[in-house]
């Protein structure tokens, strides 16, 4: 999913190459994805004009799964036994973002079933709980879209590789080329992700949007 959607911001969403940063599997531990996102690499190269979009695949933990009720998201690294020492507390992220990036214009998409579910194909851990997004917008101060809902699971998909979510996410990313909107984007997937999950699981994903973005919409390319 990641690396798809790395390809698709720099082969079609006009991103320059080194613009986007990947990290998958081993370069994806715990330490790397902090110090680029807070020191390294992101801090340095955001103007307070830059479009700072940052999207996570990833498997999620439930609040229930920690005694202070903290949503992590796993990186390569993570024990799920040791959430605490190993993983990414989303409010800590989000909070890192908002203050040691200089962008005032930040996006964060997350791929990731932060309550879980243990069944195959699902993007979680564990099965109540899941994050709240209002929370996560809160930390940002500007616009988060999540794969489903707090109580819901997000899926990976039973006819292709990618998960439902970021699969329909570039699909309605593409609709209108240049001129996509994230709010008819977002729409758009929403719709798609609904009745494909509904279709092939019996069961309902709904993505969320929430935003505290002022301004016009925004547009990734």
């Amino acid at each position: 999913d990641a690396k798809d959607f790395h390809d698709f911001l720099i082969k079609e969403a006009n991103f320059k190459p080194d613009h986007v940063k990947l990290l998958v599997d081993k370069d994806a531990t715990r330490a790397n994805i902090l110090t680029e996102l807070g020191d390294k690499w992101l801090p340095r190269v955001a103007n307070p004009d830059d479009l700072v979009l940052i999207y996570i695949s990833s498997h999620g933990s439930a609040s229930d799964m920690d005694v202070a009720g903290t949503n992590y998201l796993l990186a390569y690294d993570s024990q799920v036994d040791n959430l605490y020492a190993s993983g990414l507390p989303m409010q800590d992220l989000t909070r890192i973002i908002k203050g040691r990036v200089h962008s005032d214009r930040v996006v964060l998409v997350l791929d990731a079933c932060h309550s879980g579910a243990a069944e195959a194909g699902s993007k979680g851990l564990h099965r109540t709980g899941n994050v709240d997004v209002d929370a996560v917008v809160a930390g940002t101060g500007q616009l988060v879209i999540s794969s489903s809902q707090p109580s819901q699971v997000s899926w990976e998909s039973k006819n292709y590789q990618n998960s439902v979510f970021t699969k329909c996410l570039i699909d309605s990313l593409r609709k209108d080329g240049a001129n996509t909107t994230l709010g008819e984007a977002f729409t758009n997937l929403r719709d798609r992700v609904q009745e494909e999950v509904l279709r092939e699981r019996g069961v309902m994903q709904t993505p969320v949007l929430k935003s505290r973005w002022k301004g016009s919409d925004l547009r990734l390319s």
